[in-house]
């Protein structure tokens, strides 16, 4: 995947007093890739390791339903940016190489705080195009891990043949994972890949990406700085090395109650078909490496802040982590993400928000939060005037008590270009704390009790009893449609 790192502009602003109380807050943004919202101790999971997480959680807020605006990470990170939904800033899909991505001319978090005198810096995973031209990112030549890691592989065996991880290093499979890519008969994708590597924890491609950021914090120490660390883990491959790979006993990881229930249409998805190969046996050695990730994971944003604890930045800095999107973790029977449906699973996210004295420790708020609330709330708590146009709400009432639960949060996804043949194929989702509806553009809709199923196993889409909440579902999703200016409003049919 696309990754661009190193990339600084200093602002043309007179340096800040050193005093923290005189100073404008930091502001350390952390992303995850396909990190599942319960994947976090803190979040009620008993088998998982995540104290780093936890601490920053029980340091600010944590939010019970956050989502991303779509479960794909380009436009997802292209709304982190702008405050914007997909169908609004233009990137809808993943960008691939030699496709332009985000559009510098729209307005970005960046761009506000870069105007505010800020330095910005950015380390790891990018995936909204080579060429963007963001500013306050300068036009550096992009750092491979991969040059890294070469240096590194010398004083290593040369590795044997198969399948390798992104260091490009062997990944060693139980027979479990060996047995369902042979009846799948190729592994699908990268992602297929499960098991253990020998890629030692201290150059992991996260361990690496956080020493930049800790060599970062230093020269950024004393200004007003934006740090954006974004971490490829636990994304597939999903392969570890001890002491992570063997730290979750498989017998002991549960595996999810509603693996049973699986949307027809789903039934063609690598993610089910794949998982339905796993078995359990399988399934669990999933599990159990992509928590070893998580934790990994974990342990290197722990460096991060303990570095702003050595120099004195923790109190004035607002942290913020969030993933792109989530991971079906068995759910449904799936592994992955490659499927149609819009579950709990793939479109729920963590996001934890700490700025000491600001924002009050151990704070549960259960309002619905979205990617694109983030870019509004973090210019919120420095008092900055946005670049431009938002579609999104500071988040900054809700942590400070004035809850609204009955705010709806909406999804979207497209799965054909603006101007493509045939009829559209797109999805349009609004969730509230009761109720989940997808509208599918061919047919596939979904209605879920998430009050009395939220484990979402019985679609209620046709059913007569929820005839009521589907015209109310529909009708607030298509307003919401007209009022941000989506394109597929037009193609629209009834509910």
């Amino acid at each position: 995947m696309t990754r661009r790192s190193a990339l600084s502009a200093l602002c043309g602003s007179a340096a800040l007093p050193s005093t923290a109380a005189d100073r404008r807050p930091n502001v350390l943004l952390v992303l995850s890739d396909q990190l599942h919202h319960r994947a976090i101790g803190v979040a009620g999971n008993q088998a998982i390791h995540t104290p780093n997480l936890d601490r920053l959680a029980l340091g600010g807020a944590r939010f019970e339903s956050a989502l991303c605006p779509t479960p794909f990470c380009s436009p997802t990170r292209a709304s982190l940016m702008t405050g914007l939904y997909p169908h609004q800033h233009g990137v809808v899909r993943n960008v691939r190489r030699g496709n332009p991505g985000l559009s510098p001319e729209l307005p970005t978090t960046e761009r506000a705080l870069l105007n505010a005198g800020y330095a910005i810096k950015q380390f790891g995973k990018w995936h909204v195009g080579e060429n963007t031209g963001a500013q306050g990112y300068a036009r550096e030549p992009e750092a491979s891990y991969r040059d890294y890691f070469r240096t590194v592989a010398k004083r290593m065996p040369p590795p044997a043949r198969g399948p390798r991880n992104r260091a490009g290093r062997p990944i060693e499979s139980v027979e479990a994972v060996r047995a369902a890519i042979a009846q799948y008969g190729h592994p699908p994708a990268a992602n297929g890949w499960i098991g253990r590597t020998d890629v030692p924890v201290g150059h992991t491609e996260e361990a690496w990406i956080a020493g930049r950021a800790i060599r970062a914090l230093a020269d950024l120490a004393g200004q007003p700085f934006l740090l954006t660390v974004s971490f490829p883990a636990p994304h597939g491959p999903w392969a570890i090395n001890e002491p992570y790979y063997g730290m979750y006993p498989r017998r002991d990881l549960p595996l999810p109650a509603n693996r049973g229930a699986v949307e027809e249409v789903d039934r063609a998805s690598v993610a089910w078909r794949f998982g339905r190969l796993l078995g359990e046996e399988g399934m669990r050695e999933y599990l159990a490496v992509y928590y070893g990730m998580v934790s990994m994971m974990d342990a290197n944003l722990g460096r991060i802040l303990d570095e702003l604890d050595r120099l004195g930045e923790a109190e004035n800095t607002l942290v913020v982590f969030t993933s792109d999107h989530g991971d079906m973790q068995g759910g449904h029977g799936m592994y992955g993400k490659t499927l149609l449906s819009m579950y709990e699973e793939t479109t729920r996210v963590p996001l934890v928000m700490r700025l000491p004295g600001r924002i009050p420790a151990g704070t549960t708020v259960r309002t619905q939060a979205g990617t694109c609330d983030i870019s509004a709330t973090v210019l919120d708590y420095l008092g900055v005037p946005p670049a431009g146009r938002l579609a999104s709400r500071s988040l900054r009432p809700y942590i400070e008590g004035n809850e609204d639960l009955g705010r709806p949060i909406f999804a979207e996804r497209d799965r054909s270009h603006w101007t493509a043949p045939g009829p559209p194929n797109f999805q349009r989702m609004i969730r509230t704390h009761e109720w989940k509806y997808c509208f599918h553009s061919l047919g596939h809709s979904q209605l879920y009790d998430l009050a009395n199923d939220p484990g979402e196993t019985r679609n209620l889409v046709s059913e007569r009893a929820a005839r009521s909440a589907k015209l109310n579902l529909h009708s607030r999703l298509t307003g919401w449609m007209a009022e941000t200016g989506d394109p597929r409003s037009q193609h629209m049919g009834p509910a």
